[in-house]
């Protein structure tokens, strides 16, 4: 193995691994990354029980415990609490996203995939952003949406 030296710390990289870090760095930016991960979630969940309780709806919202790691619990990032199956809520599967670099078609088709073997088949609702930035963005499938807004519209047509 010839010398390479950490692009973060400039120490010799001892492993045959290609990302350029050693493997203290390499942890770290791990650690970094799931605590960022960890953050936004907590953020969304604060931000969907703020408008539960304004629109008085009775559910609650928590970040799923050690998400990402138990996809047999719940693979949602989010987890919905008291929703009634016919709710929105209850279809939907919530992927929190902070980073860079945006992959939406590979985060889209994971979701997907994960529903499609648990068989509940949820719509996978991304939500993401970039790092020190304040603006989020929601991905979801556009005829998703389109139904979505359209049932709306007939609420309210109803009214």
């Amino acid at each position: 193995m010839s010398n390479r030296i950490c692009s973060k710390c400039g120490d010799d990289i001892t492993d045959d691994k290609k990302s350029g870090l050693c493997p203290p760095c390499r942890s770290k930016m791990g650690r970094n990354n799931k605590r960022k991960g960890s953050a936004q979630e907590l953020r969304l969940s604060k931000m969907f029980q703020k408008y539960f309780d304004k629109y008085e709806l009775p559910y609650k919202v928590r970040r799923t415990p050690r998400s990402g790691a138990i996809h047999e619990f719940e693979p949602s990032d989010l987890l919905f609490i008291g929703v009634p199956k016919d709710s929105i809520f209850s279809g939907i599967h919530v992927e929190s996203k902070v980073g860079h670099n945006w992959f939406i078609e590979d985060w889209y088709e994971k979701a997907k995939q994960i529903e499609l073997e648990r068989g509940t088949n949820r719509e996978p609702v991304i939500i993401t952003r970039k790092p020190n930035k304040s603006q989020d963005f929601l991905i979801v499938d556009t005829e998703f949406i389109i139904k979505l807004l359209c049932e709306i519209e007939t609420l309210r047509k109803d009214e």
